[in-house]
């Protein structure tokens, strides 16, 4: 541990955290960050309901609706196609999960990288496939994709929990803090439910330009995510960089003034 004034720098767990009243928070958990996830989020719902037969890649309840509406209709295929981005949900929770444990032993900033690397990897592979393939096999890897973000993405600020990939829990909270903002005049819940207002407006963003770019790239158009991710994983590796830099010689100027 590097100690500078009233800074920590710590290097646990394989994470690099700046610990003081400005900056108490991993770059993964700001808002701005949590904005990004939401949109991309966003765009990935819309874009398996748009060009993959009208199912819903991150929002497994739709799911759960759409199985029970095709079974009640004996439609068993329509029942199968809704099923599979479920259990791919699943699956991908369970390995999420195992390659923290297993793999980066509770390394949370390293998995969280990874979990974005291995989501723009399956979205370029999405992006390739030919549109003569089944709709099913996109909306599996997609659905895949979205449950490693939703495992390793759930903390935005100091203390708020949100659902990056869909947006009903967000939506509980915001406006439960806004009516503890606005009724029992508390500050600090309506900041709360600010902030979740910019993830909701975020996903609802992403779920627009998906429609959008859906009529002009078609499967294709998914690679907007994984160039977004792509940009943002530089940039963090750059800030942290940026931040470790700084971090060093602070703690050399501080030991030459200690001489």
């Amino acid at each position: 541990m590097l100690l500078i004034k009233d800074k920590k720098i710590l290097f646990t767990k394989g994470v690099l955290k700046l610990k003081d009243k400005k900056f108490s928070t991993e770059i993964t958990e700001k808002l701005g960050f949590a904005m990004i996830l939401a949109s991309a989020g966003g765009f990935m719902d819309m874009y398996s309901y748009v060009v993959h037969g009208n199912v819903f890649a991150t929002g497994q309840t739709g799911n759960f609706v759409l199985v029970a509406v095709n079974l009640a209709k004996q439609n068993y295929i329509g029942m199968f196609h809704s099923i599979v981005p479920i259990l791919c949900f699943w699956i991908g929770i369970f390995i999420g999960w195992h390659v923290f444990y297993s793999y980066f032993k509770e390394k949370q900033l390293l998995w969280k990288q990874s979990i974005i690397g291995i989501e723009v990897f399956i979205l370029l592979v999405t992006g390739f496939l030919p549109r003569s393939y089944p709709d099913i096999v996109s909306n599996a890897l997609v659905s895949f994709a979205a449950s490693l973000q939703f495992c390793a993405f759930r903390k935005f600020g100091t203390s708020e929990n949100y659902a990056s990939i869909f947006c009903t829990g967000n939506m509980r909270s915001c406006a439960e803090n806004y009516y503890k903002g606005l009724v029992k005049k508390n500050r600090e819940c309506l900041r709360k439910a600010l902030r979740y207002s910019c993830i909701l407006i975020s996903f609802f963003l992403g779920a627009v330009i998906s429609a959008i770019e859906a009529r002009i790239f078609h499967q294709r158009s998914i690679w907007t995510v994984a160039i977004i991710f792509v940009s943002t994983l530089m940039f963090v590796f750059m800030l942290n960089k940026h931040s470790l830099k700084n971090a060093i010689l602070d703690e050399e100027t501080l030991d030459e003034r200690a001489v």
